[in-house]
């Protein structure tokens, strides 16, 4: 029995290196892609991740640049009428004493 497996695993690696090497590479190249199209359907999924969580912060941040516009308005709304409430009317605040 053991005389006749060097045989075949002989007359297997011939089979294999002389009538089997076409489709032994058309095997590997097959396995090689399955492993590709894998590996890029990863990064797929993470780059799509990536996008919502940067589309999330941006959502976030247009919000926040927002408020601070809103925030400026409104300050510097406040200083105008001062300013024009001083100035052109001669007004003071009541705890200001007039000279």
């Amino acid at each position: 029995m053991k005389t006749s497996s060097p045989g075949l695993i002989r007359q297997i690696a011939y089979d294999i290196a002389s009538v089997g090497r076409v489709p032994l590479i058309l095997m590997l190249l097959m396995l090689i892609s399955a492993f590709a199209v894998v590996y890029v359907t990863q990064l797929t999924r993470v780059t799509i991740a990536n996008q919502d969580n940067l589309l999330v912060e941006q959502e976030r941040l247009e919000v926040e640049w927002r408020n601070l516009i809103l925030e400026e308005h409104a300050l510097s709304e406040h200083s105008r009428v001062e300013s024009h409430a001083r100035q052109d009317l001669d007004m003071v605040r009541p705890a200001q004493t007039v000279k």
